[in-house]
Formats: structure tokens, sequence, C-alpha cells
């Protein structure tokens, strides 16, 4: 799932409704913005599998709202 694709209302809907929270919030707002996995990891300082994780979470509770 690309979340840069998705427009300005859908991604307010998703800060609305998937109740992120920690990382998840920092990880969908760089993703939103089309940053990539790698420059994620290297921005919050973590490891890039640890940064999946994440964005796995967030990509799972956006399909939730969906």
């Amino acid at each position: 799932m690309i979340i840069a694709d998705f427009t300005i209302p859908e991604l307010n809907y998703f800060r609305e409704n998937c109740n992120f929270v920690g990382l998840e919030i920092r990880v969908f707002e760089l993703r939103s913005q089309g940053i990539s996995l790698e420059e994620i990891a290297e921005i919050l300082n973590m490891s890039v599998d640890g940064v999946k994780k994440i964005s796995r979470k967030v990509n799972r509770k956006i399909i939730k709202v969906l």
C-alpha cells in the first residue's frame, strides 16, 4: 500500500479514525510524504526491519477502516 497515493481528505480520515500510537504516527506521516522505509529508518534511528513492522501495523489499521 502506498500511503502517499491517498488524497488529503483520505489521509485526514485515517489520522482521525485509525488510532495510531507512538511511532505509528511518525511512520504514517513520513510515508504520507512519500519517504521510503529506508529513509524513515534513518530519520527515526531504527532498523529497517523495525520500521517495516510498524508500517505493517499502520497498513492493517488503515485496512480496518476502509
